[in-house]
């Protein structure tokens, strides 16, 4: 980095001023208070900003103007760097404005924090500097007020004197290494300590899995002992069920005949009445024949169609009324057979006491709700049949009714008939008579084919009291049986509960042993971690520290020492540092404070430690871009004539490509190659070329 001018406006007691800089070595003179340092400060408040504290607005922006501003133009890397930084006054104090910079002719306005930002990045200077309020790299490389390089020389705490290097030297890293290093070995601790807690009881875990692992072998075991007897038992249940329905299957069978045969009963009786019916109408046919006949005799025909329609008509409800009877008949024998069924209920629930289906004991309750139900079917049962008995005899009685109409119809019919209808009807009636001469005889065969299967029946209908009684002990064995396989089911289900609450309780043990198996990896992790930070990594920092700080001590006491030397030539007053870089002197084999040198001592080891201080830095922060420039403000306070002679061949060892020297020894003009005089007058300071 190369500066090549700054211009100021309203800055101290600059109202508009531009600077030009040469490449080489130049000295700023002037009387004391001229305006020599506030180009000093104006350089840094363009780069980097104010500062509170160190650089504020108030101390930068003249007295009675309301803003100001400073443009900065330098070489870096071979760009042309222009950056503006502007003041403007506030109510309470002075503020910095927005501004600019420009790289290679392009612009870009930024704000002061922006603009400090970009600076850095460009000087290579750490990131880290971008919020500090004191760049230190800038101050102990670039420029140093002398008044602070003095102070670090009769700094009275050598701590804090070493944390100010470590900071320059850019090593301070380790040290907030180690620190943050302790503040997590201090959270690991606590974490630990609270992980412990947590595993305490991992052991007792651990054994209680084992322990509900072989509970479930022992029950395993007791339900592979109970399966055999379940098995067993199912098997004789099975076959009591199916000797239980072959005896149920004969039974029904049993049923089936006697209901059959009552049928059969029924259909006898109805042929019977028919084939009397029909024996009635044979004889009344008969006499009807006879008086036709007779009739007929010397009788002429009549049209009778009127008198056949009405005896159609008479013969149909005839028939309806028998087919009425017939349905009435089949439902008064089907009301007496549902009431043996109740009588057959009620007699079963008064010898029952357990139920068979749910083998609960039958509560008197119930028996006696079951006999009323079975009462009141029984009175139903009891109307009914009085209801089709009385319809049974009303159809008989409107039957016969209906025969005697047929009857007397069939007078009139005869009365009305002429001869032909008269003969015809005779022709009719005899082959009437025959028919039902053929039906009777066709009854007469059903009589005796129903007769014959009744026999049949007979044969087959019996009452097995041995069947009855297996069937009541296959009952009895089933209920036994079956209380037997709910007993060893009962048993098998507890075992079986009891294994799922243990394998319940397993899994909840194995997800936890987990959780704390995972704590107690993350526990040993945190124990090597600790072990590592607190046996290698913090000591490893110490050691690079020392390792890198002993390496810098070294280079900067041979540098202190060597340019203290050429500036004082005494060889009864030397001077080192010592560990914590804290000047020390030695006169006359004794060592005195610093403090008690001379102004000319204290200066030449001032400005010895500041440019040793200032090569030390360069040499180890190689990223930084301000190698080759070098500002010196007022670096030979109370020399002699003959030190300021010896700054000459400081400064040439040196090596810096650009020097600024503000001073106002006029033999420093003899060792520069350029001077820029400054005049003060009426509070103005102005460039005399």
């Amino acid at each position: 980095m190369q500066l090549n001018s700054i211009k100021l406006e309203n800055i101290r007691s600059y109202l508009n001023q531009e600077i030009q800089f040469p490449t080489s070595s130049v000295l700023l003179s002037g009387d004391i208070g001229s305006g020599k340092s506030t180009i000093l400060l104006a350089i840094e408040f363009a780069l980097f900003g104010i500062r509170r504290k160190h650089l504020t607005g108030n101390a930068l922006l003249r007295n009675g103007k309301n803003t100001g501003s400073v443009e900065l133009k330098f070489n870096l890397n071979n760009k042309k760097i222009i950056i503006k930084r502007t003041l403007k006054r506030g109510k309470k104090e002075t503020q910095q404005d927005s501004g600019y910079i420009v790289i290679d002719g392009v612009k870009k306005s930024a704000t002061p924090q922006e603009l400090k930002t970009i600076i850095l990045d460009l000087l290579g200077y750490p990131k880290e500097l971008v919020s500090k309020t004191k760049n230190l790299v800038y101050r102990y490389t670039v420029y140093t007020p002398q008044e602070e390089m003095k102070q670090i020389l009769v700094e009275d705490e050598a701590e804090l004197r070493l944390d100010t290097l470590r900071k320059v030297f850019g090593i301070d890293k380790y040290k907030r290494i180690r620190e943050n290093s302790q503040i997590i070995l201090r959270q690991i601790k606590t974490n630990k300590k609270e992980i412990s807690i947590r595993i305490e009881d991992l052991e007792e875990n651990q054994k209680q899995k084992s322990e509900k692992l072989e509970n479930i072998k022992i029950i395993d075991l007791k339900i592979k002992e109970i399966l055999p007897k379940i098995e067993k038992i199912q098997e004789n249940l099975n076959q009591t069920k199916q000797n239980i329905e072959k005896i149920e299957k004969i039974i029904q069978e049993q049923r089936s005949l006697k209901q059959e045969f009552s049928l059969l009963e029924i259909e006898l009786k109805n042929i019977i009445q028919q084939r009397t019916r029909n024996n009635n109408d044979l004889i009344e046919l008969e006499k009807q024949i006879n008086a036709l006949k007779k009739e007929l005799l010397g009788k002429t025909t009549l049209d009778i169609e009127t008198i056949q329609k009405k005896l159609e008509e008479i013969n149909k409800k005839i028939q309806e009324k028998e087919n009425r009877l017939n349905e009435v008949n089949n439902s008064l024998n089907e009301n007496k057979i549902k009431k043996i069924h109740s009588r057959e209920i009620k007699l079963k629930i008064l010898q029952i006491a357990k139920c068979p289906t749910c083998e609960q004991t039958v509560s008197k309750e119930h028996k006696e709700s079951i006999l009323e139900r079975e009462n009141k079917n029984i009175e139903e049962f009891d109307r009914n049949i009085l209801k089709f008995q009385e319809e049974k005899k009303l159809l008989e009685k409107q039957i016969n009714e209906l025969r005697k109409e047929f009857e007397e119809t069939k007078k009139q019919e005869n009365l009305f008939q002429i001869n032909k209808i008269k003969l015809d009807n005779l022709k009719e009636k005899e082959k009437l008579k025959t028919n039902i001469l053929a039906a009777q005889e066709k009854l007469k065969t059903e009589i005796g084919t129903i007769n014959t299967r009744k026999i049949e029946l007979n044969k087959k209908i019996k009452i097995d009291t041995e069947l009855e009684q297996s069937y009541q002990n296959y009952k009895k064995e089933l209920e036994k049986l079956q209380a037997e396989e709910k007993k060893n089911e009962i048993v098998k289900k507890e075992f079986e509960k009891e294994k799922q609450l243990i394998q319940e309780n397993i899994l909840l043990l194995e997800e936890k042993i987990k959780k704390q198996l995972e704590i107690k990896n993350k526990l040993k992790q945190l124990t090597e971690m600790q072990n590592w930070l607190e046996k290698h990594f913090i000591n490893l920092m110490s050691v690079i520290e020392k390792q890198v700080m002993l390496n810098i001590h070294k280079e900067f006491n041979e540098l202190f020492q060597q340019w203290f030397n050429i500036l004082m030539e005494d060889e009864n007053l030397n001077v080192r540092i010592d560990e914590q870089f804290t000047p020390l002197a030695e006169q006359n084999g004794y060592e005195i404070n610093i403090s008690h040198l001379s102004g000319g001592e204290r200066t030449s080891a001032a400005l010895a430690y500041r440019l040793a201080l200032n090569k030390v830095i360069n040499d180890v922060m190689g990223t930084i871009k301000t190698k080759d420039i070098l500002i010196l403000d007022e670096p030979t306070d109370g020399f002699s004539s003959e030190q300021l002679d010896k700054v000459r061949e400081v400064l040439e060892q040196i090596g810096v490509k650009q020097i600024i020297v503000v001073s106002h020894e006029n033999k420093i003009e003899s060792f520069v190659d350029n001077v820029i005089r400054i005049n003060k007058s009426e509070h103005v300071s102005e460039i005399n070329n």
